[in-house]
């Protein structure tokens, strides 16, 4: 009697096997919560890639108009025009934020008698923080790319850096790791030449920033 009971047992236990290994109910859901992360982290790279390459177009922008619209100026050009260029810039960006944004415009001449020599006589930085804008006069050597200007010869460089900081993921990291979350600086510079000659900037008491001097 008991071998007949432990017979009938084992039986039922392969029986039993053979109706779970031949029991699909509940596959789906099982390739279902694999894959999802997968998916979940292909979609937010995705939309973080796509916003990452938008932004960084967006800069490159800023830096050709604001260099293009102070290299549009004939001879002088004040800082309240200045101030406007740089919040067109900022206008470019949206509907992304304006306070990471960073311009800083240069005016450079190149010497007279040796084309690699070059100086910068003015520059103004704009911060979008605060939105406020800074000018000064300067005579310092300034190193442009070979080739760029020919001897007594200008150009105006625009240097845009925006610190970028990603939509989801960040926000994904501060949640579950809590900090600051990690920002990722976008940087652009563009060579524009003046239109017609060098415009240099008018200082707070309406005259000209002197040239620089070799």
């Amino acid at each position: 009697m008991p071998v007949r009971m432990i017979r009938l047992a084992n039986l039922r236990c392969r029986r039993l096997i053979q109706r779970w290994r031949a029991d699909a109910r509940g596959v789906a859901a099982i390739e279902f919560a694999l894959i999802v992360p997968m998916l979940g982290i292909m979609f937010v790279g995705a939309v973080e890639m796509s916003q990452a390459v938008t932004v960084d177009r967006r800069v490159t922008q800023v830096s050709s108009a604001t260099a293009d619209l102070v290299a549009r100026a004939d001879t002088s050009i004040s800082q309240s025009d200045i101030s406007d260029i740089m919040r067109v810039g900022s206008y470019i960006l949206l509907p992304y934020a304006a306070t990471p944004l960073q311009i800083v415009v240069r005016n450079i001449t190149s010497s007279p008698t040796n084309a690699a020599v070059a100086k910068q006589s003015w520059s103004c930085t704009y911060n979008g923080t605060g939105q406020t804008l800074t000018c000064a006069c300067s005579n310092t050597t300034y190193t442009l790319p070979s080739s760029l200007v020919t001897t007594n010869d200008s150009v105006v460089v625009s240097e845009v850096t925006y610190t970028y900081v990603p939509l989801i993921f960040n926000t994904f990291m501060k949640n579950a790791f809590g900090g600051s979350g990690a920002s990722y600086p976008l940087k652009e510079t563009v060579y524009v030449k003046p239109r017609s000659q060098t415009a240099m900037l008018l200082q707070a008491n309406n005259t000209p920033c002197p040239s620089p001097t070799f």
